[in-house]
């Protein structure tokens, strides 16, 4: 029965529909207590009622309020509540206002090539990131995949998810027919390259706005994806590199076996395409994930917790001789050098060389109000990451600590050389 809207949930006061999918419908909701914007997923009473929706399935239903505490990444639908009793259920979730990318997957609104690399990319960061903790998705679609803005999105609705550790037998079919893996038509038990299939046969519809697999009956189409050969994504759309024809048809071979082992590895391979960054202005998303993750300096950081930093920063990328900090100017961001070398200067005189992988700047964010203390200059072409104060105070508390960890690391170091430098001057 359809509700009148606007439906007082409990606190929430859903005001209008935003989706619909075939356990229920998905509604735009205020949390009245706080404020708060967030999108509700009211299950169909017909679902909760029937027989075979019993207690172990309900149960696994719940996972999903376990995954609030568990899953945090940038890419990821932050889940805040779920309920569920014999007569109803709902899932709150983080409302993201962009829509999804259902809209880009026809022959006239497809996205540029690069733009759909950059999606792909996140994703396989998001669904590796949920399979280390045992969960694996299920019905990746592009429906699911909410997008903020560009090319930041976030992948929605685990509601479908398990805890492949446990290996419950499903009693509710979970997915989405034309995204569904040859191995969940047949029953058997999945894991992440299920996900892995479905991600390609969305790559494949947002780069061709075709499906790789049809058919007149269920029947019919389960059995083109379990016993036909997908076409290469460039017979509809000739521009596609054979790179890419190879990485997507590679992502939904039949058997699981010939897929990429990991999601790693497939990411590799995407950020290795010649057109990844092609239709991009200045630094690309993947390619700032890249440069941090593989810095030293963050080792430490989670891959969570390197996607905060790209989301939390602006870069640009300077020529030799370019000015960045001026001493005793007002300080309100600080920066991290991620390639190239700038000199440390103050009253014209030389103090130190930072090298790639070094922050500078940390002084006045350490200490908040202080004014710059040196003047700093690129010696050579150099690719900078900006992080202002107020973009730092929005990061997760455990993302926050480790930065300040590591700033304070950087400054000993640097004071334990500059007392060598002053012993040697006095030696």
């Amino acid at each position: 029965m359809p509700i009148q809207l606007p439906y007082r949930l409990n606190k929430y006061e859903l005001i209008r529909q935003i989706g619909e999918g075939a356990s229920g419908k998905v509604y735009y909701a205020l949390d009245t207590f706080s404020g708060r914007e967030v999108a509700v997923k009211l299950i169909d009473r017909d679902v909760l009622a029937s027989s075979e929706f019993n207690e172990e399935c309900r149960k696994q239903f719940l996972n999903e309020a376990s995954l609030a505490g568990r899953l945090t990444h940038p890419h990821i639908v932050a889940i805040l509540e779920a309920s569920v009793t014999e007569c109803d259920g709902y899932v709150v979730m983080e409302y993201v206002p962009g829509g999804n990318l259902a809209r880009y997957t026809l022959p006239d609104t497809l996205l540029p090539v690069g733009d759909v690399l950059q999606i792909t990319f996140k994703c396989c960061g998001a669904l590796d990131y949920a399979f280390r903790y045992g969960i694996i998705h299920r019905d990746i679609k592009p429906a699911n995949i909410m997008v903020v803005s560009g090319t930041d999105v976030k992948i929605a609705d685990f509601g479908a998810a398990v805890f492949h550790q446990a290996q419950v037998a499903q009693k509710v079919t979970v997915g989405t027919p034309f995204y569904m893996s040859p191995e969940q038509i047949n029953g058997r038990h999945l894991n992440h390259l299920s996900d892995m299939y479905s991600l390609g046969i969305v790559a494949y519809e947002l780069l061709t706005g075709m499906r790789p697999f049809h058919g007149q009956s269920m029947i019919e189409l389960f059995g083109n994806i379990t016993r036909k050969d997908a076409p290469p994504p460039s017979v509809y759309r000739p521009e596609l590199p054979a790179e890419l024809d190879r990485i997507v048809l590679r992502m939904i071979a039949k058997k699981p076996d010939d897929r990429y082992s990991n999601w790693a590895d497939l990411a590799l391979d995407i950020a290795g395409i010649s057109c990844f960054n092609k239709s991009h202005q200045g630094i690309s998303d993947s390619d700032k994930f890249n440069m941090l993750r593989t810095s030293d300096t963050l080792c430490e950081f989670s891959d969570p917790e390197i996607w905060e930093l790209v989301q939390a920063s602006v870069w640009a990328k300077l020529p030799a001789e370019t000015v960045v900090l001026r001493e005793d100017e007002p300080g309100k961001s600080m920066f991290f050098l991620t390639s190239g070398q700038m000199k440390v200067t103050k009253h014209g005189r030389l103090l130190n060389v930072i090298k790639a992988g070094e922050y500078f700047g940390e002084m006045a964010y350490i200490h908040r109000g202080a004014n710059r203390q040196a003047t700093l200059e690129t010696l050579s072409e150099a690719v900078i990451a900006e992080f202002s104060f107020a973009a730092l105070e929005k990061l997760s508390a455990g993302c926050e600590s480790r930065l300040v960890k590591t700033l304070l690391l950087s400054m000993t170091d640097r004071l334990m050389l500059a007392g060598e430098r002053i012993a040697h001057m006095h030696g």
